[in-house]
């Protein structure tokens, strides 16, 4: 049982999708991997995610699995050799007619630009790098003078800050990815573009009725997410604060601010939260990272993220699993800062008040008593998240027969996820106590004479409660 409480999240790609990868990925520290459905193929991406799953068994551990839905990609299209240089104070036209892009002109996958974009609206191109405004709009073409130049490559990414209001947030391809991610039953999924909380509801009405429902993660990318985050937070089963397109889509010096200000909403409503992008991103080809890398990684663990992501550094990086080892020591160093225990909005969080009020208990009693190990079975993942919530000094452990469930409790902040096996349901809290011991005994997370705190919702078929605490000992 690992002494680290942050959890660390992985993309796959091609630099690490295979098993002996895999396999060393996971024995570096990786809790979750995440497969980005914008790239690679369907047979691919159910390659990747059987071969995650067969390594992490033989391994004898859980992972979570999280899918990136694309999201409405807005890009530029082809440009002559394949990259040309757009000079500063030029004129630039942007349209949707089919035409290989030079200096003066480019077409761009976003066939309503025309009427999307107003005199004095700013365009980014080449992901940031390159920014245009807006000087006229004539049959259908966008005319623009270049404010910062820069090297424009074909089918780079686009952004419109004033405009995104106009795009569809859950698209057809996102409609698409998020059945793909449904049949391979990933644990989470990313939801792209996120603006407003009818956004994350909208995903979540295209979830089955019944079966395998993965949780919903929003990504925090855009300037409307921003102004709606308490909104989104609370619609959201956990959040993820992705760094690059907020800092094109904010201005870049608010974005350590903001990602503040989303960590701490995220604390207080008892929601978890992913710091994602550049975060060791010198490591994509160095063997060691920045000093300002290894402080990023630091604060957004003092800041009380439950999460890091590495995208780049794993997907295509020379040594993956060196850089989730540089993580995992840079995490456990961070952890040992003095933080005290989080203060919950009570206002904030969903309405099951005396769920909160026992898991908020239950952290004081196993911190008073120093008991070993607070044990929370579970059949929804509810208990486990609420007690990871207040950032108990002890492992959580996640204890369910569901596997459905197992995999999202790997995102969360201190919950180690524990198999158990099937049984029937326990007639009365003392059994469940009972089972709870024994299980943790068994995998030897706990030994004879250990003292415990055992969280959970009494026998019943109310899923998701958390109505007692006992402090037991082994």
């Amino acid at each position: 049982m690992s002494d680290r409480r942050t959890k660390i999240v992985a993309t796959l790609g091609p630099a690490s999708d295979e098993a002996d990868t895999i396999a060393m990925l996971i024995a570096a520290g990786t809790d979750v991997f995440r497969l980005n459905l914008a790239h690679a193929d369907p047979e691919r991406h159910a390659r990747t995610a059987r071969l995650v799953r067969d390594v992490a068994e033989a391994k004898g551990r859980i992972v979570g699995l999280l899918a990136d839905l694309p999201g409405p990609k807005m890009r530029s299209g082809p440009v002559r050799g394949d990259e040309v240089v757009l000079a500063t104070d030029t004129r630039f036209v942007l349209t949707a007619k089919d035409v290989e892009g030079d200096e003066t002109r480019a077409s761009t996958t976003v066939e309503d630009l025309a009427a999307m974009v107003s005199k004095g609206d700013e365009i980014f191109l080449a992901d940031g790098e390159i920014v245009l405004v807006v000087d006229d709009v004539s049959e259908g073409e966008v005319v623009t003078t270049v404010i910062r130049g820069g090297v424009l490559r074909s089918r780079k990414g686009m952004h419109l800050p004033r405009s995104e209001h106009r795009l569809q947030a859950f698209t057809q391809k996102d409609k698409e990815a998020l059945d793909l991610a449904l049949k391979l039953k990933v644990d989470l999924v990313g939801l792209s573009f996120v603006r407003n909380a009818d956004d994350v509801e909208r995903a979540r009405a295209a979830l089955p009725k019944r079966g395998h429902k993965p949780l919903l993660v929003a990504k925090i990318e855009t300037r409307s997410a921003v102004d709606e985050l308490p909104f989104i937070v609370r619609a959201a089963d956990a959040v993820m604060i992705a760094r690059g397109d907020l800092g094109i889509q904010t201005p870049l010096t608010r974005v350590p601010l903001l990602q503040k200000e989303i960590i701490s909403i995220c604390n207080r409503t008892g929601k978890p939260v992913i710091t994602a992008t550049q975060m060791l991103e010198s490591m994509t080809h160095a063997p060691l990272p920045t000093r300002a890398e290894v402080a990023d990684v630091a604060n957004a663990v003092v800041d009380g993220t439950d999460a890091l992501m590495l995208s780049e550094e794993t997907a295509i990086g020379d040594h993956p699993a060196l850089v989730v080892e540089t993580m995992a020591r840079t995490a456990s160093v961070a952890e040992t800062w003095p933080r005290g225990s989080l203060l919950l909005a009570q206002g904030d969080l969903d309405d099951d008040r005396v769920s909160w009020a026992v898991a908020h208990a239950a952290v004081e009693a196993a911190e008073d008593l120093g008991v070993a190990a607070i044990l929370c079975p579970t059949n929804s993942g509810s208990t486990p998240r609420r007690v990871a919530s207040f950032r108990p000094s002890m492992p959580i452990v996640g204890m369910s027969q569901r596997t459905e469930i197992l995999g999202g409790l790997a995102l969360l902040w201190g919950v180690l996820p524990l198999e158990v096996a099937p049984m029937p349901e326990a007639r009365e809290a003392g059994e469940e106590v009972e089972r709870a011991m024994v299980a943790a005994r068994s995998a030897g997370v706990v030994s004879a004479g250990d003292l415990v705190a055992v969280v959970a919702g009494a026998p019943g078929p109310r899923a998701g409660r958390t109505d007692f605490v006992r402090v037991v000992r082994v």
